[in-house]
């Protein structure tokens, strides 16, 4: 009756030990290898740089003094 409790108890800690490798091995496969995540995570960042680099300068506005609604600020042309 002590064998058995005793082989039981030894069996239930390397059934544990066993199952914690397992799960780090699981846990580091996940982080050390790409996966789906970072695939998407890899486009996402390429649709960002592009966006900033075909992004235009912010324009200035001005507010319409007859009605008060804003409108662009518009380049003057040169006077000779």
């Amino acid at each position: 009756m002590l064998g058995k409790f005793i082989a039981k108890q030894v069996a239930g800690a390397v059934l544990k030990k066993v199952m914690e490798k397992k799960a780090i091995k699981k846990i580091r496969k996940y982080v050390e290898e790409p996966n789906d995540a970072d695939d998407r995570i890899d486009k996402l960042e390429l649709q960002v740089h592009k966006l900033e680099r075909d992004s235009h300068e912010p324009q200035e506005f001005i507010c319409c003094r007859k009605c008060g609604c804003k409108i662009n600020k518009t380049k003057s042309k040169k006077r000779r």
